[in-house]
């Protein structure tokens, strides 16, 4: 009977993030399944002093094809952080001379506490025509202004025994206005369809 009420006390406290994205993309209707956890796809963008909540795998046809969501836990001078990470494999960027990253610069009304106005697309050397598609296009503009951070990378790397090749679509918060409940990152079906429009046009 204790350990049944241990049992439940644990999962009471257990972070549901993952399991609130997966609920989310249900309902979108999307095909994706709860990954078991420790599988290596955890280890993608997980350095040691961060850990995976697990992977959602989307078995529907889409770029992306694994979602794994890490959390860096509360410490003394800072609150606990999340981040989304959208997967599109590919040997494609094998061929890349050197890495590709965009990322949103969200431009407010005020600074801090004011609304988001626009979205600026920073990016590196090679990455200049791939900004210029994000900047002209309103439904990704949008994605940006709506749900947070987005930085777009290219990888070919191993994270400690898992190589990975291909992008990543990074979604992470951090103005006080993310933290709590609104930490999590709820998508409706236009927003999802923008994430693999981003997807496509790193792929192409």
């Amino acid at each position: 009977m204790q350990f049944d009420i241990y049992i439940s006390m644990l999962e009471k406290m257990r972070d549901k993030t993952r399991d609130d994205l997966y609920k989310n993309l249900i309902d979108l209707g999307i095909d994706c399944e709860l990954s078991k956890r420790g599988i290596r796809a955890d280890k993608l963008q997980n350095p040691w002093h961060r850990k995976s909540l697990g992977v959602i795998k989307i078995n529907s046809s889409y770029p992306i094809e694994f979602i794994n969501i890490i959390k860096k836990d509360r410490s003394k001078d800072s609150p606990p952080r999340w981040w989304y990470y959208f997967a599109i494999p590919t040997d494609l960027v094998k061929s890349i001379s050197d890495s590709i990253e965009v990322k949103s610069i969200r431009k407010k009304t005020f600074p801090i506490f004011g609304n988001v106005k626009s979205v600026e697309w920073k990016h590196n050397a090679l990455s200049q025509n791939l900004a210029s598609q994000f900047t002209q296009d309103s439904d990704i503009n949008s994605l940006a202004i709506n749900i947070g951070n987005v930085k777009i990378e290219s990888i070919d790397k191993d994270f400690s025994g898992y190589t990975f090749s291909g992008f990543t679509i990074e979604i992470e918060r951090k103005n006080w206005k993310d933290w709590g409940n609104n930490r999590k990152v709820s998508l409706d079906i236009h927003q999802w369809n923008t994430l693999n429009k981003m997807a496509d046009i790193c792929l192409n």
